[in-house]
This record gives C-alpha cells, structure tokens and sequence, in this order.
C-alpha cells in the first residue's frame, strides 16, 4: 500500500515557522540584554557611590578633627594668607575647598588629584571624582539655656562626571 504524498509526515519547520521563532528569540535576546544592561549600571552607580561617601566621610573626619577657632586669631572664613590644606589649623580653613578630578587636566594643563591630608594622591579609582566643601554659618538658642550656640554647616558633596553622588553634612560647634 502506498501512502499518498500529501499525507506523509511533515519534517522540519516550516519559513513561517523559522520566521516567528527567530522573532520570539530576538525579542527574548533584546529583553535579556537589557535587563543586563540596567543591572551593570546599577552596579557601577553602587560603586561609585561607595566610593564617593569614602571621600566625602575621611573629608569630613580630617576637617572635625580640627578646633573651630583659629589659633592665630583670624576670624575670615577660608585659609589664613600662606596656608595650604597640609597646614589647615581650623574647621573654617576649608571653606570653599575643593579637589579633583584628578585625571582630567584643566586649563592650564595641570592635574587636581584627590589626595589625603599628607599630599597622597588616592588610587587611580579615586580620582575621577570632585570634592567641595562649602560652610555656612549657623546658630540656636536651645530652650532654657540662656545663650546662643554658634557654629559652621560643613557640607561635602562628592560628584562624578557633573552628578553629585554624596552630600554629607555636619555642624562643627564653636
């Protein structure tokens, strides 16, 4: 018995059916591939956040460690004629500071590198950032204490690549 041709067993796929296969898989393909995408962003934003609070909290720990008033007198805000941050006395010497990048040359051709208090340029992962530190004076007369407190609104902000990542805020008192 002979079975007629159009009744044998079909083999293989059709180009209808290659066709709407390579459409599902594309499909799958682009959302995959951009789920792994916002994942590797999301994971560099992490990192380069961590790193921005590392520069923002070890600021902020070399400028508190400092006294509020100036041992010399001055009262100006900023660094005192002929200091440099190595020689920074008080809280209100790094006012309008700022550091970094440092790998991106400015105007001059010169390199600003985020460095620690002793001059230390941090490692290469450190210095696509920007450090600036500004500082507002602040006061309060609490309830019952029959006097004003005076002090500075230390504010750090971190950014990388003209986004601010970190902003740590703190008030040395006088």
């Amino acid at each position: 018995m002979r079975i007629h041709p159009r009744h044998a067993r079909r083999r293989g796929f059709t180009a209808i059916e290659a066709l709407v296969a390579a459409t599902i898989l594309a499909i799958l393909t682009a959302a995959v591939s951009a789920a792994l995408a916002a994942g590797r962003s999301q994971s560099k934003l992490a990192r380069d956040t961590l790193s921005a609070s590392f520069l923002a909290q070890t600021m902020m720990d070399e400028i508190m460690r400092l006294p509020f008033n100036d041992p010399q007198g001055t009262t100006t805000m900023g660094p005192d004629p002929g200091e440099v941050r190595a020689t920074f006395d008080n809280v209100d010497d790094y006012s309008s500071y700022t550091d970094g990048p440092g790998n991106v040359k400015d105007s001059n051709g010169l390199l600003h590198p985020i460095t620690d208090i002793a001059g230390n340029a941090y490692p290469d992962t450190y210095q696509g950032f920007v450090r600036t530190i500004t500082m507002t004076a602040v006061s309060t007369t609490p309830t019952g204490w029959n006097r004003t407190l005076t002090g500075l609104l230390v504010t750090i902000s971190v950014s990388k690549d003209g986004v601010e990542l970190v902003r740590l805020q703190r008030i040395a008192w006088e």
